[in-house]
């Protein structure tokens, strides 16, 4: 009978405990707690605003370009006319073109050959010794324009050492065609070396260059060899025997440089705003998990001196530190729904900004 009683009293008596716990929760958060409102305001609106790119006509560039070598031939033979000019002009011409409006994270380096000794017996060891890099890695193409026209006809064609040399100026990549050696040459090696062999290392080492020739007025015989350096080098062969020619390369070369450059402007606004939309996400996110933590936690430590201020019984104690807890849950919840919305928020803005980027790299494709 008496345990009934106790029941019962028990029973009657928690609804006026819950109801006094909820008084005391609010009267606690007055006096020591802290605006648990403020961690849940200033999150960030995610973009997806990714540019539509502009390219020109026809590219040839399946990559965007990153680094370029010009392996420049001023042999003797050089001297020899294309149309009304010669081949030195025509070559220096097809250079300035292929340097004009080169973006400003593409460095561009200068290698010469031939231009050391003379096209006779005499000044063959020198001139086959005479590879020089003349403008190291740049993105001065100003400086570079200004090398080639300082150089004069003069020895002979070391054209596999001019290679190597390029190479050196390139770095490991995994990328075919970002990095690209442009060779301007109007005859076949004279200096012993092997070029197909040196262009195939380039194309198939770590550096994955990509080797292109530029021949002026070739015989038959010298076209060959130059034509299998440039399908060893994983590249073109372009043969310029007149002047039309030699405008229709110029064309193609200011067309090739402008539609490299609007494909790296859209990869890289494309990788900023995806890399802005998960920082600003990522950084809400931790202020808000830092934030709810560590009121939660302060606020926990200061409900046990508040109570003793307040001369709780253990019961209103315990029922406090319940619904403290249960308020905190809440919080912890409130703040899981928002770290999920914005969590889909950036994952749908950035794959907006990835299919705009690459519907511009499909384009990209079509187009060259």
């Amino acid at each position: 009978m008496r345990l009934l009683a106790l029941t019962a009293l028990l029973l009657s008596t928690a609804p006026a405990l819950a109801q006094d716990a909820d008084a005391l929760l609010a009267r606690f958060l007055q006096d020591r707690g802290e605006d648990i409102d403020a961690c849940f305001t200033d999150m960030p609106q995610m973009r997806d605003d990714q540019r539509d790119a502009d390219f020109r006509g026809a590219t040839d560039a399946p990559v965007p370009l990153r680094r370029l070598v010009v392996a420049f031939d001023a042999s003797g033979s050089m001297a020899g006319a294309l149309g009304s000019d010669t081949k030195m002009a025509a070559a220096r011409q097809a250079v300035d073109a292929l340097l004009d409006d080169l973006p400003d994270d593409v460095t561009a380096s200068l290698v010469a050959f031939g231009h050391r000794g003379t096209n006779d017996d005499a000044g063959r060891a020198e001139s086959c010794a005479g590879v020089e890099t003349l403008v190291p890695a740049t993105d001065n193409t100003t400086a570079l324009k200004a090398a080639v026209q300082a150089l004069e006809p003069a020895g002979w064609t070391p054209l596999a050492d001019a290679l190597a040399a390029a190479g050196t100026q390139l770095a490991p990549s995994d990328a075919v065609g970002e990095q690209v050696v442009y060779v301007v040459s109007d005859g076949e090696e004279t200096c012993g070396g092997d070029p197909v062999e040196q262009a195939r290392a380039l194309h198939d080492g770590d550096i994955r260059a990509v080797v292109n020739i530029l021949g002026l007025d070739l015989p038959a015989d010298e076209r060959a060899q130059l034509e299998a350096v440039a399908q060893a080098g994983g590249g073109l062969f372009t043969s310029i025997t007149t002047q039309s020619e030699l405008a229709r390369e110029i064309e193609e070369r200011r067309r090739w440089n402008a539609n490299s450059f609007e494909m790296l402007r859209t990869n890289n606004q494309a990788s900023m705003t995806q890399l802005r939309n998960s920082n600003a996400a990522g950084g809400a996110l931790l202020r808000l998990n830092n934030c709810i933590g560590g009121r939660s936690l302060r606020e926990s430590n200061r409900v046990r001196a508040w109570s003793r201020d307040q001369d709780l019984t253990p019961d209103q104690q315990a029922a406090l530190r319940a619904a403290l807890t249960a308020a905190h849950d809440a919080h912890d919840a409130r703040a899981a729904e928002i770290r999920s919305t914005l969590e889909a928020a950036r994952d749908g803005a950035n794959q907006a900004v990835q299919d705009q980027r690459d519907a511009d790299a499909a384009e990209f494709e079509a187009v060259r």
